[in-house]
């Protein structure tokens, strides 16, 4: 009796694709590997930064401290004192009002033939204040060219509404007037003083050259 064999074998599911499925599980199992690596990595990197600079918090306050004991209750209320008395000091040396500006302010504009006679200052605030003048001159010209002078533009920056008035003749030929304006606190401000200088004086010499 023939016992035949059967010399093929056909395996139920191919052999490759039984290979293929492992490869793809090891590889993300690789994968999620890394990723908890570089998570980990991160998450320690993060809680070292924290743990720095809690300890640099700490050192500084220390220091802090430390500084502030070196300096005696006493000293640090005295240097408290000086630094508001200094600051006081500054704001009034700001707003301290000169008079004597005014002085060189005349002397550089009133013509040579001009005479004053009396002056009067008032402040009333930064925004209102004015000089009241009288005096006489030699002559109706001398007085017109008086009146331009002070309203040259060049001083515009110092003084407003310059006005002469009540101008009457003398027995000499002379004329008597008064001068009124408004001065700006730029001439007369105390940490302003020293910007009034030539460049606010008109040019006496060619006006005063009238006789009187």
């Amino acid at each position: 009796m023939e016992v035949k064999m059967q010399t093929s074998f056909i395996p139920k599911k191919p052999i490759i694709e039984s290979r293929s499925a492992g490869s793809s599980i090891s590889l993300f199992l690789l994968l999620s590997i890394i990723v908890f690596i570089v998570t980990m990595a991160a998450a320690s990197g993060v809680w070292l930064w924290r743990e720095s600079l809690i300890k640099q918090v700490d050192k500084d306050i220390e220091d802090l401290a430390a500084a502030k004991k070196t300096y005696v209750d006493s000293t640090i209320d005295d240097l408290i004192r000086l630094d508001n008395r200094i600051e006081v000091s500054k704001v009034l040396l700001q707003n301290h009002l000169a008079v004597s500006p005014v002085f060189t302010f005349l002397e550089n504009n009133v013509l040579k033939f001009v005479r004053l006679k009396s002056m009067r200052f008032s402040y009333a605030g930064s925004e209102k204040i004015k000089i009241d003048l009288s005096g006489t001159a030699g002559s109706y010209g001398v007085l017109s060219k008086q009146s331009d002078a002070f309203g040259d533009l060049r001083l515009k920056s110092l003084i407003s509404q310059p006005v002469i008035s009540d101008f009457s003749p003398l027995a000499d030929g002379g004329v008597s007037f008064n001068f009124s304006a408004s001065i700006y606190p730029k001439l007369v401000t105390y940490a302003d003083i020293g910007d009034t200088g030539d460049s606010s004086a008109v040019d006496i010499n060619n006006a005063s050259s009238t006789t009187q």
